[in-house]
């Protein structure tokens, strides 16, 4: 059985390391063990109230309504 290996930079820490030719790692085991503990972009929640144009024609009809009512 053959194995092809690459010699790669890791992203994290920057020490040289092998990787199997077909894989895409791009950190090597000290760093992937590491960013193991950070939490998924996924399972991160977005708290607070959401942002959005729903304020503006708010205040637009407001301001629509006091201009009609001089």
């Amino acid at each position: 059985m053959e194995l092809r290996v690459q010699l790669k930079i890791c992203e994290g820490c920057g020490s040289l390391f092998y990787r199997a030719q077909m894989e895409g790692k791009i950190y090597c085991r000290g760093c992937e063990q590491k960013l193991k503990e950070f939490p998924s972009p996924e399972s991160r929640k977005r708290r607070g109230r959401r942002s959005g144009p729903t304020t503006l024609p708010r205040v637009w009809g407001v301001i629509a309504a006091m201009e009609g009512a001089r």
